[in-house]
């Protein structure tokens, strides 16, 4: 048994790849979190999901966030007591723009090696499957790595002229089976947690208030950047390989300097010539 988890629930997570619902924090410090949110994009005039990769560099409330205790204790009991937060990022959908996540794996982008992140999805307002919650496809993580198409601008069935795929390169598996998809709705508070290989996507929100979760991406120090060397967050135990620099503090006075990185991070993402073995 684990620090959190039951044998069982270690077991289905290993089985299945993914696991929710899980009691991250209370539905008072969400909405916290969602004034902080507010703040900080009202004050830069920008959305904080445009950064894809560095959400807890935006503000100090989502820095702290990413080292919630009862969230670190999952991710301890998967994949050790050594974490670094690699990314993260604020998913923001609005109601009724058709905004939407294809399936896709996280392995075939992020550069990392060997494939041991974990992702923690955290609601800070509900998700179901009315207004888009995150998807998984069940024992995905087994099959490899799945061939992933690229559009970049729109997807399928899209209007001209609009980006409706939330994901920086419009990365798309195709022809999964739908049938067998695993909705994680989730309350407040309420955090899922998958493989990195573990196929996942949303619908589109079609209810009649905006959708917000904050993912981040968890690795063991001995993970490795297949890339170039990249910053990183510890965020609980020890890191004794050295393979990442570190993340820089989000201040006020630094503010603008960290947006410039966040972009920077953000143009690494979607970068073309990229592509790793899932």
């Amino acid at each position: 048994m684990g620090k959190t988890l039951t044998d069982e629930q270690i077991e289905f997570y290993q089985r299945e790849g993914y696991l929710y619902p899980l009691e991250g924090i209370t539905p008072e410090r969400a909405n916290e979190l969602l004034g902080a949110l507010d703040d900080f994009e009202k004050e830069q005039g920008v959305s904080a999901g445009v950064f894809k990769l560095k959400g807890h560099l935006c503000f100090p409330e989502a820095w702290d966030f990413v080292r919630e205790k009862a969230i670190l204790d999952v991710a301890e009991d998967l994949i050790g007591p050594n974490i670094l937060a690699f990314g993260s990022r604020f998913w923001i959908k609005p109601s009724g723009d058709g905004s939407f996540v294809s399936w896709h794996q996280d392995s075939a982008y992020f550069g990392c090696d060997p494939h041991e992140m974990v992702t923690c999805w955290v609601a800070l307002t509900e998700a179901n499957e009315g207004n888009g919650c995150l998807r998984a496809m069940p024992k995905s993580h087994l099959h490899g790595g799945y061939d992933h198409l690229e559009s970049y601008e729109n997807a399928p069935g899209d209007a001209p002229g609009e980006k409706k795929n939330m994901l920086g390169r419009g990365q798309a598996i195709q022809d999964m089976d739908e049938s067998k998809a695993v909705h994680m709705e989730l309350k407040p508070g309420q955090f899922s947690i998958h493989d990195e290989r573990t196929a996942h996507g949303s619908f589109p929100n079609n209810s009649g208030k905006v959708r917000i979760g904050y993912s981040f991406f968890l690795i063991p120090p001995h993970v490795k950047s297949v890339l170039e060397r990249r910053p990183a967050t510890l965020v609980r135990g020890v890191d004794e390989y050295g393979y990442w620099d570190t993340d820089p503090v989000p201040t006020e006075e630094r503010l603008p300097e960290i947006i410039k990185l966040m972009l920077e991070h953000n143009a690494q993402y979607t970068n073309p010539v990229f592509e790793q073995d899932a």
